[in-house]
């Protein structure tokens, strides 16, 4: 493993140049949310020539000055002031600087940043950034990230979920999504123009890294396609899945990226073709970027297609149906023994097939559902169990969602992942959503949201 991004997630000390008394300054920021996260204070090293202490810590002129080694440099000053930043790291023996400065090839000045990025191989110092917004390290408690996202309270969640984003606004936008979900995270990083440090590499670390189990990547120009390969297979190797939104297809969606990171693709057909001989899952939309990982973190993987659908509405099931021959998702029917069983639950007037309609009288006997699931998840041949609920909301959402929480002990003991969509606002079944989300059973607002997520994994795992 590469040392300078081990001290990139793994710090010993930081220093963070651009800390001051002025609270409106992204050092400042940066600062404040890296020891309110828990990073020891006698670690942190706060670096500007206009201060003497900054919230009660030792304030240094320069890197240069700070009488001991340091692992990491965190620069947060104007762009005109990094290269000498730069030339001090290299002089304290710094193994990462990251940069949140702007102001580098994605306004044009490519030949600074080039310089910038030759001065510091040169001293043995690796760059992340520029323009960056930083990186949250849940497992020592480090955060060295200016991203609003951290103003949520008791954030980040830690968790085994590994993001790795071009942009720092995606990176805080799918952030604010996973930990509304209750998906906690190990590592995120927003890599920026990646004048050096890249996706590739970050990926090779998480792959490697025991704290992460699924790994995301927001990704715009892939730098070394041999080097991502590589990743990409020692992360499949490990059974890690990579989960991939490539947003960079057309060409002026390439051109645009060169605008806000300076990156230029090199493939004109775009990285589709890269990326599925590499054995990531795809993402359709940003939403998969936490759609995703939440089945992928919280559930089994399925053996394969093939799913049990139990729903409470006969219209769920013709959607349903629908979606799964779109997706390619199996919907058997039941074996015999299974019917015979469902007849003993469910009224006379029920329709014993998959998709299963548990009809109006659920209303009447909320505990029908749960006894379903039960049957249907003993039935080696149904490898997913796939619920709907439809208009469920108060307190009898509550008593339902405690039903499923309750029968997913069971389910888990068949090793099959249980997923749900459920189709009332979240404002009126808050307290239902929340009850499933906190026993890790994914939850989506839509039935295509969730039948593409089975569709996904089923197909990883198939080809794992």
């Amino acid at each position: 493993m590469d040392p300078s991004i081990k001290a990139l997630f793994n710090p010993d000390s930081v220093a963070i140049v651009g800390a001051s008394n002025n609270v409106s300054k992204l050092g400042s920021i940066a600062l404040n949310f890296m020891i309110g996260r828990g990073f020891p204070k006698e670690r942190v090293f706060p670096v500007n020539p206009s201060e003497q202490e900054v919230m009660g810590l030792r304030c240094y002129p320069s890197v240069a000055d700070i009488p001991r080694k340091v692992d990491l440099v965190y620069i947060l000053t104007p762009a005109q002031t990094v290269e000498k930043i730069v030339e001090d790291c290299i002089k304290n023996g710094v193994k990462c600087a990251m940069i949140g400065s702007a102001g580098f090839a994605e306004v044009g000045k490519v030949e600074e940043q080039n310089k910038l990025v030759s001065k510091a191989r040169k001293g043995g110092l690796r760059l992340l950034g520029p323009n960056s917004q930083g990186i949250l390290s849940t497992p020592n408690n480090f955060c060295a990230c200016f991203s609003p996202t951290l103003l949520i309270p008791n954030t980040p969640i830690r968790g085994d979920v590994g993001l790795i984003s071009h942009s720092g606004a995606i990176m805080g936008s799918t952030l604010t999504h996973m930990w509304d979900l209750g998906l906690g995270i190990s590592r995120s990083v927003s890599t920026g123009n990646e004048a050096d440090l890249e996706t590739a590499e970050i990926l090779d670390f998480m792959a490697e890294d025991p704290h992460t189990k699924t790994i995301v990547i927001y990704l715009e120009v892939i730098k070394n396609k041999d080097l991502f390969r590589k990743a990409a297979k020692k992360a499949r190797e490990a059974d890690k899945p990579v989960v991939v939104f490539n947003a960079s297809k057309s060409q002026k969606a390439r051109k645009i990226t060169q605008y806000h990171t300076g990156l230029v693709s090199q493939l004109e057909e775009g990285y589709d073709p890269l990326l599925k001989d590499s054995g990531v899952i795809l993402c359709q939309g940003v939403d998969d970027l936490y759609n995703l990982p939440m089945a992928l973190s919280w559930q089994p993987k399925p053996k394969d297609h093939r799913i049990a659908v139990i729903a409470t509405s006969g219209a769920t099931c013709t959607i349903t149906a629908d979606l799964s021959e779109e997706y390619g998702l199996d919907v058997p029917e039941f074996k015999e023994r299974a019917k015979e069983k469902l007849e003993t639950i469910l009224p006379g007037f029920a329709q014993i097939k998959n998709p299963l309609d548990v009809t109006g009288q659920i209303i009447l006997n909320l505990g029908m559902f749960k006894e379903c699931i039960e049957t249907l998840c003993r039935e080696d041949y149904l490898n997913t169990i796939y619920l709907i609920i439809t208009s469920a909301v108060g307190d009898p959402a509550v008593l339902l969602a405690n039903d499923i929480v309750e029968v997913s002990k069971e389910v888990k003991k068949f090793n099959k992942p249980l997923i749900v969509t459920w189709l009332a606002s979240r404002i009126l079944s808050q307290k239902a959503h929340e009850l499933l989300l906190e026993n890790r059973i994914p939850t989506y607002p839509t039935i295509r949201s969730a039948v593409k997520t089975i569709k996904e994994i089923a197909d990883w795992e198939k080809g794992n």
